[in-house]
């Protein structure tokens, strides 16, 4: 065992050891097959993205059986909702003597075929064909087809699988990993998204062959995001009753997520085009790789995780604007806010939440939105990556931010236009400003969101000076807790402006700038129809798709880039907006310390 221990530990340190090429964050909720549990979820790697996994697996049966092995696989989103894989098990089997060597080939692909609606799951199908290769790998080549369904209730998932393999036999040669005839499961899961840990427990059964005996086997696993980009896992199952196969399994693994600069695609813009209700494609996809990504976080961690509880912030209050009756909206927005200001932004979450956990049903209606959104967030956070970046030069900074701005544009069906939009389009349709005007507090509190947002920028554009910087961006947090100090503190009283609140960025970067705006602007309108009492869920759902489709059009409802840089001023200035970042709200005496808690 030492040879094997010593192959394993190796795999698992070039892992950990790794450059952070990847540019989006691994899902501790993703399932993958085997890993913690035998139960996969529907979704799949993110369009561009990889995943490396390593899991280690140990099981035992009352023969007196052992098996060692660990079954290294590559995953790629070859395409939008489409995952491909390659494994190569390795491993050893210790009975009466001892066999050792590699346990086949194994290609899969997994197709996700739909977001989770309304009314229906997420489904997704798999199909693997693994190959006798090795000594362990068996005398005949399997097909396997997997049909996958994954509900989510908030925190809680549901998953079911359904497997059958082709091939299987009795008289099959010895196999490290012999998949049964047919195989059926259910998991559930929970997320506690603030340490990013996902627990799982599974009730399955199976049949390794026509004739075996059934086996019904219970599972328990975890997944927990340990870097950005690294995922540990562990899995313990039990055979309950029946079957010959294990008694026994424990598994441990690592995985990591990352994608290869030379398989990015080029900018040059997606067609735009409307995505139809019945359809509502999950349509991920892994954002521009690059050695500056999670700098921000890694430098500044104070100011980055803020922004993992501002997307619990967005996430709460559009479920609730959905799902909570009239009449008990404002005290669910008075509990929720409490919690925001008093708790969660004082504790924020390690990495980012996975927002369909908290807002479910709003997910189901607006998934694109919720994907165009994500979009933005991507750009926004990468840019603060960039600047974090101390390596890089000035010009370098300004251009890699130009190529993500490309990047970001490159998919034109959830991207907002560059071109700035007209404010009535916020301010002046028959349902808006409502939300602001019922609910004055909270949606001041998402404009404070709004200003820190494109406000952390201006500290590393009017310096370069690392420490010059770093007194900006505390300054620029100490205004925004500033901003929330009940009787004291003054959030903004209209929407931010990026060429107000980042003068110096938006001139570098406007097309940047714009789009954050564009952003901003759509928050505001979605929070408008979802407040809307006249308006049915799907009335909501189609006058949403019809906005996002008016901020994916440049031609219409625009204003000049002139018009724009006044617009501020138009608006009543900085004052309004909650001031210019490194300075202190003009009406508070102080800024709050990140501990203070008030009521």
């Amino acid at each position: 065992m030492g040879t094997r221990a010593g192959t394993a530990c190796a795999v698992l340190v070039v892992l950990a050891a790794m450059p952070t090429m990847a540019g989006a964050q691994t899902d501790y909720r993703n399932l993958d097959d085997g890993r913690p549990v035998r139960t996969e979820d529907a979704f799949v790697v993110e369009h561009h993205g990889f995943e490396l996994l390593a899991p280690l697996t140990y099981d035992a049966d009352v023969s007196g059986a052992r098996r060692y092995s660990l079954q290294p696989e590559i995953e790629y989103g070859v395409l939008a909702n489409t995952q491909v894989s390659i494994k190569l098990p390795l491993g050893a089997v210790d009975s009466a003597g001892s066999d050792r060597g590699i346990g086949g080939l194994q290609f899969s692909a997994l197709y996700n075929l739909n977001a989770e609606g309304p009314s229906l799951p997420a489904f997704s199908v798999r199909a693997d064909l693994t190959l006798p290769v090795g000594a362990l790998g068996g005398d005949v080549a399997l097909a396997t087809v997997k049909a996958i369904a994954t509900r989510t209730f908030g925190l809680t998932r549901l998953h079911l699988n359904g497997v059958w393999t082709f091939g299987t036999s009795a008289a099959d040669g010895p196999r490290l990993e012999a998949p049964p005839r047919w195989f059926a499961s259910a998991a559930l899961d929970y997320t506690l998204y603030r340490s990013s840990l996902l627990l799982v427990a599974e009730l399955g059964a199976s049949q390794d062959y026509a004739g075996a005996e059934t086996a019904l086997t219970a599972g328990l696993g975890l997944r927990w995001q340990w870097t950005p980009t690294l995922v540990l896992d562990a899995g313990l199952a039990r055979r309950l009753t029946g079957g010959a196969g294990p008694d026994l399994e424990l598994t441990a693994g690592l995985s990591h997520a990352f994608a290869m600069r030379a398989l990015t695609p080029r900018a040059g813009g997606t067609p735009d085009r409307p995505v139809d209700a019945t359809e509502q494609p999950r349509a991920e996809q892994f954002y521009y790789p690059g050695s500056f990504n999670w700098q921000f976080l890694s430098r500044f961690p104070e100011a980055a995780r803020l922004f993992n509880a501002f997307d619990y912030g967005h996430a709460t209050l559009y479920e609730h604007l959905l799902t909570t009756p009239r009449a008990q909206l404002s005290r669910a927005l008075q509990r929720e806010y409490r919690f925001l200001t008093i708790d969660l932004l004082r504790r924020p979450p390690r990495f980012g939440v996975a927002e369909v956990a908290i807002e479910p049903e709003y997910a189901r209606i607006a998934w694109q939105a919720k994907l165009m959104f994500d979009w933005a967030h991507v750009l926004h956070r990468q840019v603060y990556d960039v600047y974090a970046d101390p390596s890089l030069s000035v010009a370098r900074r300004d251009s890699i931010i130009e190529t993500l701005t490309d990047y970001y544009l490159s998919r034109g069906a959830y991207a907002f236009t560059a071109v700035p939009k007209s404010m009535a389009l916020m301010d002046g349709q028959w349902f808006s400003q409502v939300f602001r005007t019922r609910e004055p507090r909270f949606n001041g509190l998402i404009w404070a969101y709004h200003w820190l947002q494109v406000g952390l920028y201006e500290p590393f554009v009017v310096s370069n000076d690392p420490a010059e910087q770093r007194a900006g961006v505390n300054a620029t947090v100490a205004h925004f807790w500033a901003m929330l100090e009940d009787g004291r503190g003054q959030v903004p009283r209209v929407m931010p402006m990026t060429a107000v609140i980042a003068p110096m960025f938006s001139r570098r970067h406007p097309r940047a700038a714009v789009i954050f705006d564009n952003l901003h602007m759509m928050h505001d309108i979605i929070s408008d129809i979802l407040v809307a009492d006249t308006l049915s869920r799907a009335e909501k759902d189609r006058l949403i798709r019809e906005q996002l489709a008016e901020y994916r059009d440049p031609t219409r409802n625009v204003m000049t880039m002139d018009e724009w840089w006044s617009m501020g001023d138009m608006m009543g200035g900085a004052d309004m907006m909650g001031g210019q970042p490194g300075t202190l709200p003009t009406t508070s005496p102080g800024a709050a310390a990140p501990g203070h808690r008030h009521e």
